[in-house]
């Protein structure tokens, strides 16, 4: 009919069949984008809602402690803190309102703001200025407050859930419908340049087609790199966002802390001023609140450098089934009477090489975990074994070498853990506690320490049932060169006026307090802000015993003063410091044999029982 053979119907119903098809999911890619692009805002639109509650309960806890910290000490910089926190509680109140539709969540909103208006005042809820040392008792506990906040959240965190799975939903139809329009293209043109190649009769007929096939083909590839541009890019904005969110927890949490221990620490010292000022000396107990808020914040920052993996460790060779066996007692103890532990060790168990310290750290902060998921009591269980992981749980975790490794598990039969949570279990800063319990940093620096000593850490879970966490250490193959236990120090042990030290520290404050705790521990002190002035004081006193330097100092650092001061005084002991080595004198992330290395921040104790193992002990080894 009309002339045309079935070979030329084929030939011309094919392609234009295939571009149709084409053109279809071309156009439904393109409206799987756009909706995608809409389901990508309404994500950040949550959360930013969710970041803005977060920020309104801060700002009311930096009201807070400035009302409280005006009362107590009548410091108006206190007052100046309550009015600079006011104003933008005032700012994210306003925009919380324009952003959230749901009339609940407006409603508690304004309960919320309701119960935080006093928090910005001095006085009592009425309004009126207290006297400074008098505490108003018009406002209550923040505890109503933070109810409602973590209820406005999990709201929040509800909808983000909803929010984030039909996104996911979407991109995933997204990524099908571009990966289908590939597909098709190239499926219609295997057929037509294969019914080209049958029905090529006619040169120029053929030429001709031949350029329709190419031009096809060019649109067809144009289309399909469109589609996948515009899916990589939605999914770079996804990396993005999700990126940033995971900065934000980082920094809000750091914030969080580290404000109320930098609190703790500015109202005693402001109150001890004042006491002695009055010639008072009933200062001990907040000298010990300031001590006790200034070594959670050393603490804090410790599990930071954990979880980044830049703390530096003291490894030495160990039977894990004999390091359990020695922290049971410990345990039992901490964790109460109600949590029966049990311990089943592996027989001829392999040693490893790790930081003993850190290690009793992490399997205190796993048992405790433990804990806290039985609130009624439980079964803990530690367990120790050899095990050899092959290529396969390699490749299943990329991070990961194949061998033997030493196992270390952490069971208990608790509530357990879902799937969402595991995912962000060593997230920073994340914990599922209530707010004001816990950090959220203690899976972070578990995972942090055993990457660190080249290991691996797994959560394996089931809610209802308990939890297993198990840690993966490399095993030792070589000789046991494990430092034996030293006996307890019961003094502080001093120098003497003919030991002269040199302190080398850029930070003058730093310098000073350190020059006066070795001055105060018997010792002669010569200092130095920079390494060439350090240089020059060792070449006018060849008297100096020991050189005590930073690392990290602008200039010369600590490592190039001593490669140089011991080049010109082979003699001449060095101990380093720094709360921050990435690479002075750390090797493979762990301190480098023989170096002596005090980390910031140090007690006195600290520093009198390093300096006399310098002074006494053998001479430095090189730094590198």
């Amino acid at each position: 009919m009309f002339g045309l053979a079935p070979s030329h119907v084929a030939t011309y119903a094919l392609p234009l069949l295939a571009g149709m098809c084409l053109a279809t999911a071309a156009v439904a890619t393109i409206g799987l984008g756009l909706q995608y692009r809409g389901q990508l805002d309404w994500v950040r639109h949550t959360e930013d809602i969710k970041g803005r509650l977060t920020q309104v309960f801060s700002l009311v806890q930096d009201a807070e402690l400035g009302r409280r910290g005006y009362l107590l000490t009548g410091d108006e910089a206190y007052a100046r803190r309550i009015g600079s926190a006011r104003i933008p509680f005032d700012l994210n109140v306003t925009r919380l309102r324009a952003l959230m539709a749901d009339m609940g969540q407006q409603a508690a909103l304004v309960e919320l703001r309701d119960l935080a208006i006093p928090r910005f005042v001095t006085g009592n809820a009425g309004g009126a200025l207290s006297r400074p040392g008098e505490l108003a008792d018009g406002v209550a506990s923040l505890d109503p407050i933070r109810v409602i906040a973590e209820r406005m959240v999990q709201r929040q965190e509800v909808l983000l859930e909803q929010r984030q799975t039909e996104a996911e939903s979407t991109g995933g139809f997204l990524i099908l419908g571009a990966l289908a329009a590939a597909l098709l293209a190239w499926f219609s043109l295997s057929i037509w340049m294969r019914d080209r190649r049958k029905s090529a009769s006619d040169s120029a007929s053929r030429i001709l087609e031949s350029g329709e096939a190419a031009h096809a083909l060019q649109e067809s590839r144009g289309q399909t790199s469109t589609a996948t541009a515009g899916r990589e890019t939605l999914e770079a904005q996804v990396y993005q966002m999700q990126k940033m969110e995971a900065v934000g927890q980082l920094t809000g949490g750091i914030a969080h802390d580290f404000n109320n221990m930098n609190a703790v620490v500015m109202s005693a010292i402001s109150l001890c001023r004042r006491r002695l000022a009055r010639g008072e000396t009933d200062i001990a107990s907040l000298l010990d609140a300031a001590m006790d808020a200034a070594q959670r914040s050393a603490a804090l920052t410790a599990r930071l450098l954990a979880f980044s993996r830049q703390q530096q460790l003291l490894p030495e060779v160990l039977d894990p089934s004999q390091f359990i066996s020695g922290m049971t007692e410990l345990l039992r103890r901490t964790l109460g009477e109600n949590i029966v532990i049990e311990t089943v060790l592996g027989g001829g168990l392999w040693r490893t090489r790790t930081d003993p310290s850190q290690l009793e750290n992490v399997i205190l902060n796993l048992c405790l975990n433990a804990r806290d998921a039985m609130p009624e009591g439980g079964r803990l269980t530690l367990e120790t074994a050899n095990v050899s992981l092959d290529d396969a749980y390699a490749r299943a975790n990329i991070d990961v070498a194949a061998g033997q490794y030493v196992m270390i598990a952490v069971t208990d039969n608790g509530a357990g853990m879902s799937p969402e949570v595991i995912e962000r279990a060593f997230e920073p800063f994340y914990t599922t506690k209530p707010l004001g319990e816990g950090t959220g940093l203690g899976l972070s620096q578990v995972f942090g320490f055993v990457k660190q000593s080249g290991g691996n850490v797994k959560i394996y879970s089931e809610i209802g049932k308990g939890t297993t966490i198990k840690i993966y250490l490399p095993r030792y193959m070589g000789a046991n060169n494990a430092a034996p236990a030293g006996e307890p120090h019961t003094l502080v042990p001093r120098g003497n006026v003919g030991e002269i030290v040199l302190v080398v520290e850029d930070e003058p404050r730093l310098r000073e307090v350190t020059v006066a705790g070795l001055r105060e521990l018997g010792y002669t002190i010569i200092h130095a802000h920079d390494g060439a002035s350090a240089l020059l004081k060792i070449d006018q006193h060849p008297e100096i015993a020991c050189l005590f330097t930073d690392i990290v100092m602008p200039g010369m650092s600590g490592r190039q003063l001593a490669d140089e001061a011991t080049r010109r005084r082979p003699d001449l002991k060095v101990l380093f410091t720094t709360g921050y080595a990435r690479e002075s004198v750390v090797h493979n992330q762990s301190l480098a044999q023989g170096v002596h290395f005090l980390p910031k921040p140090y007690s006195l104790d600290d520093l009198a029982l390093k300096m006399r193992a310098v002074l006494e002990g053998p001479l430095s080894a090189p730094a590198a």
